[in-house]
């Protein structure tokens, strides 16, 4: 629900969305917030010239401006003009997504008396409102990280999925385009994105997006009717022509170049899957909700994945991610494990088993300390039990929708003779309790009792196939509850609470409570979000 509206809240308010299409296609559910804490003010957003498309599709934008730094913005005085320009406007109240140190100056440059915005780059004393970054937000994904800022401004911050829409005007463009290149309506679009502006480090090699595509055509129900779509900007020409030279060409539309960022979003809106690398036009499949298969080399994509149906392909070598443009070692280095075979398995999956929340089956698998309770170091009696803040409405919010909710968690306090059965048995009866009261419930409740090493309790010494990251609780959770392990999703706070969700084909969310930012830290393993709790998590699975 939409907060009240303060008295004297501002008529006029300025958000200065970030400069690259990924990253504003994250600031999408914030902005959304926004509109939701002001319903009365009217928003403008200013961008970069490239990113305009991101934010006209936008109801809460009533207008969307081009920091034009290539023309009349350009330099010190260029921005002194656009500084004017603002000033004129009148505006109340500058929200600042970027975090530059130049967009809280031209903020004050343009006498807006209220700034808010994180205290980065050296600007807080530019800022009437400067938020603090705290460690854990620089590992959360990043459109929970600018929801974070709005919540510590005492805003309301739901979350909601970047949702895009193509410009209306682009549609009948990218219809002509297709109908140019021969192609047809009834086609089966692959969208294939072979270029990234970050570097060269971050581009899978154009032969390995060739093989890929071709493995996926021939898969297609009709592969006479399929079509290869390469897009990209201007900068990603050479890519895109490499890519159609190793391509059928009865069988290919290379329009890299030749579309605007708007026309590229109605051109991927027929597609019927995306393989990309991470670039701003894998956050367009994301945000069109196409299922894509994405491949990240030397970048991160704990806090970047796409927010849409996506199979992340990650390379496993040991120095990545280095956030590296250009490899010091070898140029193929970061992908030398990231084989067509297996980008084309991914996205064939995804394209025959969609990720969404239909179904019969559908579950959540919770982790308990950490996640679902507070951390203690081995909770030996009820009383320490305590639901992390928000968590007992998440659950009450997963029974609401439908999800079996089922907790699975190992306990080797027992075979450590720390705590007894009947111990357990009163843990969980409190925590049942506590979840009774704010109307929750878990559906079952699987425990592993083994430690493999420092047990004392001799029943429970040694080797099992139930302690996580092991299948068998699992295994047995989806047998008795007849679940859909595609259809679930995983939640917890190590890297072991999850592995079952890469073997099963789910998703998989890191909330960074209990050991979770240690984990994130790690950068070792590739969950399909990192989230900060939680409550968090619940509003992106729902």
């Amino acid at each position: 629900m939409p907060s009240a509206e303060p008295a004297g809240a501002p008529k006029k308010i300025l958000i200065r969305g970030a400069n690259w299409v990924g990253d504003a296609i994250m600031t999408l559910p914030a902005l959304s917030a926004v509109g939701l804490n002001f319903p009365e003010s009217r928003l403008e957003v200013l961008t970069r010239p490239w990113a305009l498309a991101v934010y006209q599709g936008q109801p809460e934008a009533a207008a969307v401006r081009a920091l034009a730094a290539d023309g009349p913005h350009r330099g010190f005085f260029g921005r002194l003009r656009l500084a004017r320009e603002l000033a004129a406007e009148g505006f109340d109240l500058a929200l600042l997504f970027q975090n530059a140190f130049e967009a809280a100056a031209l903020a004050a440059l343009a006498r807006i008396p209220e700034r808010w915005g994180y205290a980065r780059d050296g600007r807080a004393f530019l800022l009437s409102r400067a938020v603090k970054v705290e460690e854990r937000d620089r590992y959360v994904h990043q459109a929970f990280y600018y929801l974070t800022l709005l919540e510590k401004l005492g805003l309301e911050a739901p979350f909601s999925r970047p949702r895009l829409k193509p410009p209306k005007e682009a549609l009948p463009e990218a219809g002509a385009l297709l109908h140019q290149s021969g192609g047809r309506p009834d086609d089966f679009l692959l969208a294939a994105a072979p270029g990234a502006a970050f570097g060269p480090a971050k581009r899978w090699p154009v032969k390995n997006f060739a093989e890929a595509a071709l493995m996926i055509l021939e898969r297609t129900p009709d592969p006479r009717r399929a079509r290869i779509m390469i897009l990209g900007g201007p900068g990603e020409v050479e890519a895109a022509g490499q890519l159609a030279g190793l391509l059928p060409p009865r069988q290919t539309l290379n329009l890299a170049g030749r579309t605007s960022l708007g026309t590229a979003m109605a051109l991927m809106s027929r597609a019927s899957l995306l393989i990309s690398n991470d670039s701003g036009l894998m956050h367009v499949g994301g945000g069109l909700d196409i299922p894509l298969a994405a491949v990240f080399g030397p970048t991160d994509p704990l806090t970047t994945a796409p927010l849409g149906q996506s199979r992340l392909i990650r390379s496993e070598v040991s120095c990545a991610p280095c956030l590296k443009r250009e490899c010091p070692l070898d140029r193929q280095h970061c992908f030398d494990q990231v084989s067509p075979e297996k980008v084309a398995a991914a996205a064939l999956d995804l394209l025959r088993n969609p990720l969404t929340n239909e179904g019969p089956g559908r579950a959540v698998f919770l982790d308990r300390d950490g996640t679902l309770i507070e951390e203690a170091n081995f909770i030996r009696s009820p009383e320490q039990v305590r639901l992390i803040p928000g968590a007992g409405r998440a659950v009450a919010a997963l029974n609401q929708a439908g999800y079996r909710v089922v907790l699975v968690t190992n306990q080797s306090g027992l075979a450590r003779g720390l705590f007894s059965l009947d111990d357990l048995k009163l843990i969980h009866r409190r925590l049942a309790r506590l979840l009774a009261e704010e109307g929750a419930r878990l559906d079952a409740v699987f425990f592993c009792p083994h430690h493999p090493e420092a047990a004392v309790v001799p029943e429970w010494s040694g080797p099992c196939n139930c302690r996580k990251p092991a299948l068998g609780l699992f295994e047995e959770a989806i047998a008795q509850l007849k679940l859909d392990p595609r259809r679930s999703v995983w939640v917890g706070d190590r890297a072991r609470d999850l592995a079952a969700a890469e073997h099963y084909g789910g998703r998989s969310v890191l909330v960074l409570t209990g050991y979770g930012l240690a984990e994130a830290k790690k950068r070792k393993f590739t969950p399909t979000l990192v989230a900060p709790d939680l409550p968090r998590a619940v509003e992106w699975i729902l």
